[in-house]
């Protein structure tokens, strides 16, 4: 099974190489690639176990050295009365800066939408505005709401709406996920792949998002480095589609069968899932009781139906050229959207001095905030320390990074709002200094070119070494107490 599972995973990378080239590379190069590759996708297995109780690596020196005097107990006790704090202060302005976020993005979205009819060189204007529309309702304004981080100041029987919360916001119809949030993903099933796996398994075998080991096969490829970064190119610019949409229907489906009483081992449960399986391999979906026709009706055919076909209809009865002009530049803004959300996103959880680990800790532990901060960093943020904790200027950094640059202070708290991040900042920062944990703080860029070293394999994230855990935080979830051997 699990030959089978790596020779999956071979050619759904080579796949996705021979893709990425023939698209970017020059026309010779193009035509040197193989005609055909199997669309089966990839299985790179990961078990995330403490291997012993006493690890062979010797203490922790140099930059790991913070890890042998971490009271993590202390750290705890700081790090959740500051989360505390910042939850019970929030009110009515966190509504009013959420609805002013939402009105720039929707500002984003009319500009697009009026002027998407526009070739040449005038339609750079509705595909930066279309892409920074899908963008931003996703990373902010859907991943903030499905969070909850404005279930209780929107909380209906306190006079709220209950549409910004996380049982109301997207959820529930095709009604819903098209006024609040549309996009590749289904909103249920990001909800569990994002929201539980990667939040409270952060960094171990059991992350979805877990960079280094699904991008294992491109890591170990014998190619030169220069082709592999071409790849990673090709993925930025269609990730959402090739590899998160059927990803997390997989693991929506997942937790479905769980609550059924249906066993999966963590290998089948955490390899990735792409589209050329969704699509062609029926056996490996029936696994997870779907196929082309489930997944195409519930996840990506509305998305693909509705805004790249039929948001731009009224076009037709202008000018057929209108129409064409407009779905190109839909298409085009998709391109971008993916391009902008990888280099905010990809770039999180990822490079050389960011830690993996092994076994999983209790949520909210002190073992759990050092992970939140550890293995996630921060981007440029308006709010430095002896600055406004927020304001337009602070907003538009922080709209234009899709509110992705308080990774670590969301990590910790994913209940909060935009708003709350802009506070927590500086004031997590310092007890992370007060207590020596690495707090990583860098450029986008910077971070994308970390990330890129890893995924090509010219890096690798650093190991948190099981000597090194606090034992007192260890925790198993339900699903990694069974192992079903293949």
């Amino acid at each position: 099974e699990k030959n089978r599972l790596v020779r999956r995973s071979r050619c759904a990378m080579l796949a996705l190489f021979a893709f990425t080239t023939a698209l970017l590379a020059p026309p010779m190069m193009s035509k040197r690639m193989p005609p055909s590759i199997s669309a089966r996708a990839g299985r790179i297995a990961a078990v995330a176990t403490l291997s012993s109780p006493k690890s062979q690596m010797s203490e922790p020196v140099g930059y790991d050295a913070w890890a042998a005097s971490l009271d993590y107990g202390l750290f705890r006790e700081e790090i959740h009365e500051l989360g505390q704090r910042l939850a019970n202060q929030q009110g009515e302005a966190d509504i009013r800066h959420l609805k002013k976020m939402i009105r720039w993005s929707n500002a984003c979205g009319l500009v697009g939408m009026a002027t998407m009819w526009m070739s040449g060189l005038g339609r750079l204007l509705p595909v930066v505005a279309l892409s920074t529309w899908t963008c931003t309702r996703w990373t902010m304004i859907g991943h903030h709401i499905c969070h909850g981080g404005y279930n209780r100041q929107d909380n209906p029987r306190s006079g709220g709406s209950g549409r910004y919360t996380t049982h109301g916001f997207a959820v529930g119809s095709v009604f819903r996920r098209c006024r609040d949030w549309f996009d590749w993903m289904l909103p249920e099933a990001w909800n569990v792949e994002h929201n539980n796996l990667h939040h409270y398994r952060l960094g171990e075998g059991g992350d979805p998002d877990l960079v280094e080991r699904n991008l294992e096969l491109l890591r170990t490829l014998r190619l030169p480095r220069a082709l592999k970064y071409v790849a990673v190119a090709g993925l930025a610019a269609m990730w959402k589609w090739y590899y998160y949409a059927p990803n997390t229907y997989k693991q929506l489906k997942l937790s479905q069968m769980r609550k059924a009483g249906v066993v999966f081992s963590e290998e089948e449960a955490h390899a990735p899932f792409t589209l050329p399986v969704a699509l062609f391999d029926s056996k490996e979906s029936a696994k997870f009781r779907t196929g082309p026709v489930d997944f195409m009706s519930r996840v990506m055919g509305p998305y693909l139906l509705l805004r790249f076909f039929a948001l731009p209809l009224p076009l037709l009865l202008v000018n057929r050229a209108f129409y064409t002009a407009a779905v190109v530049n839909l298409f085009l803004a998709d391109t971008l959207s993916n391009i902008h959300s990888f280099i905010i996103i990809a770039t999180n959880h990822c490079g050389d001095d960011m830690y993996k680990f092994g076994a999983s800790v209790t949520p909210r532990s002190g073992s759990f905030y050092m992970r939140a901060v550890t293995s996630s960093v921060n981007f440029r943020t308006a709010n430095g320390v002896g600055k406004p904790v927020h304001g337009n200027m602070a907003d538009l950094n922080d709209f234009l990074h899709g509110w992705l640059n308080y990774q670590i202070e969301h990590h910790a708290y994913p209940q909060l709002s935009m708003l709350s991040y802009q506070k927590a900042a500086p004031q997590f920062r310092a007890i992370c200094e007060k207590h020596a944990v690495p707090y990583v703080q860098q450029n986008v860029f910077h971070r994308l070119k970390k990330t890129a070293d890893v995924m090509v394999g010219h890096k690798s994230m650093r190991q948190f070494d099981d000597a090194w855990v606090n034992s007192k935080d260890l925790f198993q979830w339900d699903d990694q107490k069974t192992h079903v051997s293949q």
